[in-house]
């Protein structure tokens, strides 16, 4: 029946009863020539609808009537048709245009056909009941083909469940001048119950006397079928929505009814209880920052866009903050306008996305301090794309202009541009990994090596091959490599001169002992007397043979030093019973050198080679006396100390000699180097400071020296502590008488 009267040429309007729907009225679409005409405003409709709610609520069906109605008092003709909740009154302002004035007793009973609806009239006095519609057998399957039914008969079709609200109704409508409605089961033609709507009023004579019962009878089976299903399925989507958390809202543009969902109110912090807030409330629920775009696109949405996608926050009453994704359109549905739309809180992938951005913030900006570049590179079409550290690993700014094709032509070296397409191509056809190093030419022409790694993935979409890799400059790597390269080089080098000086000092060792046992022999060989010039030319070469051979242990300790092949003994060491023979050996020569040596009596003990602590005292002695002043004074003495927070020993040597230069002091440790000194009188080697050097720090110590020209010099070895294992013993030394007060 909606298709009847929404679709009818004349002007219709629904109504319904006040107090039974959220709707007031509605109007079909013929309506809009009033509207046009400006006869009739809304505010007039409203007063249209109540007037007639008042005449209609006492009225039996078929009811019509004249009334007044708008600014110019338009008299309107209307026409009352029951409907299943309300009328639907027929409207003309010309009677000649009235749609039942127009329609014959059979035309109407066409319409009402069309609309499924029968009328109906029980004669109480002669019992039988009178149908309208010839077609009521459709419904009624064992009704006789006679025109007219009995009470029974009609009464028989009723569902037993249905049989008493129907008497009640029948009866409240006998006791009272009322419209009574009712919905019953009758029992259909293929023996189903269908469901039908019965208004009925009672029919009185003169005296008052009910003599019959008149009313209409709609089938609403399909329509609470079709309205079931709805409802089932309206059911589902709820039940889908809320499980989903999917918000569904409308308005209804002329009305101004806001629906929504559970889910809305959950999304919004809002009481169910308080209802849908209106538009402007909505607003204040819009996280601030976002109000203005939510005004902006709601806009849009009245003015009929075709649908709007928007993200926005929502700043729920509690202060929390929810991101939500919303669609929205606004459509014609039913002749009304409505505005709709869906939303999904999304805070959750909003706060994942965020994380995301900071996780991809953070690896390009460490892959920018670790100086890393990312290309990728499209195998379908030979395209590249690059970030910006790609571009500034080849000297070059983000926005210089070329393309970066063009610059991996430009800048990759000639020598390595073909074996790097072979290693790409290869990588390419084969899906391997690609990795290559190469040099590029900056544009001021310095040369830098870079290294690219790359793998191969392809697109689940296009089926295209691409591949993504990254570079990095490996310059200093290559440097270090070639530093390496050369150090190894001069390490094998230096030790392949020790190892020689190693074997030859072996080799020089038995000329050497033949040289020196027959000079010594000739010099003393008392049969066969020398002359005196015969004497010192023996004494000459046996000089010269001890001094090449104390020139050749020099040598091979070095070597054996140098190349980590000496044994070294760890074991306590009394730095008094060192001093006390080293002394032993140097007494001599001081005294011949007019030097005195002032030696402070020592309680420490160090974990050392006693042997090669003995050598590095007796060189550092014996310096101090050759390269001392006459007549000269020397130092020793000791102090406690530590080494990287060890207990250790410190042993120094001070002299008054000539003392050294800055210069000096860079070439102090080179083996061979005398510092000038080979051109004076004083002989050596040059090998002892560099022995010195190398013994301390095989044994875990410390060499430094403080000197200043014309002043003198001190050197001072520090050692590792270690526990005595007896009392010190300082012996007193024949000829010799050790300063005991101290170093002066």
């Amino acid at each position: 029946m909606d298709q009847l009267w929404l679709s009818a040429p004349a002007i219709a309007m629904r109504l319904w009863p006040a107090g039974v729907s959220n709707h007031n009225w509605r109007l079909n679409p013929a309506a809009a020539a009033w509207a046009h005409r400006g006869q009739i405003e809304r505010g007039h409709w409203d007063a249209l609808a109540d007037q007639l709610r008042d005449v209609l609520g006492a009225a039996s069906p078929g009811l019509d009537g004249r009334t007044a109605v708008g600014p110019l008092a338009l008299q309107v003709n209307w026409t009352a048709v029951p409907f299943s909740v309300g009328w639907v009154v027929w409207l003309a302002d010309d009677p000649a245009r009235s749609l039942l004035a127009e329609a014959t007793p059979a035309r109407w009973l066409r319409a009402l056909k069309l609309a499924s609806v029968t009328a109906w009239r029980l004669n109480l006095v002669t019992g039988r009941a009178h149908f309208s519609d010839r077609d009521y057998h459709a419904l009624h399957a064992n009704a006789p083909p006679a025109e007219d039914l009995s009470v029974d008969e009609v009464r028989d079709q009723v569902h037993p469940d249905d049989r008493a609200a129907v008497l009640r109704a029948a009866e409240e409508a006998m006791a009272s001048n009322q419209v009574v409605d009712v919905e019953a089961r009758y029992r259909g033609k293929k023996g189903d119950y269908r469901t039908l709507l019965i208004r009925r009023v009672a029919e009185r004579d003169e005296s008052g006397r009910v003599i019959a019962l008149s009313g209409v009878s709609l089938d609403l089976s399909d329509r609470i079928a079709e309205r079931e299903s709805a409802q089932a399925y309206a059911r589902r989507t709820d039940e889908v929505t809320n499980a989903a958390g999917v918000g569904i809202w409308s308005l209804d543009m002329e009305s101004g009814l806001i629906e929504w969902n559970e889910p809305m109110y959950r999304m919004h912090g809002v009481p169910r209880e308080d209802g849908p807030p209106d538009r402007e409330r909505w607003f204040d629920l819009v996280y601030p920052d976002d109000r203005e775009m939510a005004r902006r696109n709601t806009s849009l949405v009245i003015e009929g866009t075709a649908g709007l996608q928007a993200d926005f926050r929502i700043l729920r009453p509690d202060g929390s903050v929810r991101w939500v994704s919303s669609w929205s359109r606004r459509e014609a549905l039913a002749g009304r306008s409505m505005m709709f739309g869906v939303i999904v809180d999304v805070t959750d992938l909003q706060e994942a996305q965020a994380e995301l951005r900071k996780t991809q913030e953070r690896a390009r900006l460490a892959a920018e301090s670790a100086g890393v570049g990312m290309w990728e590179r499209d195998l379908f079409d030979n395209t590249s794309s690059w970030d910006a550290q790609m571009f500034r690993l080849r000297g070059y700014a983000p926005d210089c202009g070329h393309l970066p094709e063009q610059l991996r032509q430009m800048t990759c070296h000639p020598e390595d541009m073909t074996l790097f397409d072979l290693k790409l191509e290869l990588a390419a056809r084969d899906g391997t990994a690609f990795e290559h190093e190469f040099r590029v030419v900056w544009p001021d022409g310095s040369l830098h090596w870079i290294a690219t790694r790359g793998l191969v993935k392809r697109d689940p979409n296009t089926g295209h091959k691409r591949m993504l890799g990254v570079n990095w400059d490996v310059t200093e790597h290559k440097r270090a490599e070639r530093a390496l390269r050369e150090k190894v080089a001069a390490e094998h080098a230096c030790q392949a001169k020790s190892e020689f000086l190693a074997r030859m000092s072996h080799e020089l060792r038995t000329p050497l002992n033949a040289v020196l046992g027959f000079a010594q022999l000739l010099r003393d060989d008392y049969t066969e007397s020398l002359s005196q010039q015969q004497h010192q030319r023996v004494n000459r070469i046996h000089s010269a043979g001890l001094h090449l051979l104390a020139l050749v242990d020099d040598v091979l300790d070095l070597a054996t030093i140098r190349s980590d092949s000496m044994p070294l003994e760890q074991e306590p060491v009394s730095l008094q019973g060192v001093l006390d023979d080293v002394l032993v050996w140097t007494q001599a020569q001081a005294a011949q050198s007019e030097v005195t040596i002032h030696a402070q009596a020592m309680s420490g003990w160090v974990r050392a080679d006693s042997r090669r602590v003995r050598q590095i005292l007796s060189n550092l002695l014996s310096n101090a006396i050759k390269y001392n002043r006459t007549p000269g004074q020397i130092w020793i003495g000791e102090a406690a100390t530590e080494i990287d927070g060890q207990r250790a020993w410190r042993l120094s040597v001070r002299d008054t000699g000539k003392g050294l230069s800055p210069a000096q002091y860079r070439d102090l440790y080179q083996p061979f180097n005398r510092l000038g000194a080979e051109r004076g009188s004083i002989q050596g080697t040059g090998i002892g400071l560099a022995i010195v050097n190398h013994l301390v720090r095989r044994m875990g110590g410390t060499i430094t020296v403080r000197s200043e020209l014309d002043v003198g010099s001190e050197f001072e070895v520090t050692l590792p502590a270690a526990e005595p294992v007896e009392p010190p013993n300082v012996p007193s030394i024949s000829g010799f008488q050790p300063d005991l007060n101290g170093i002066v």
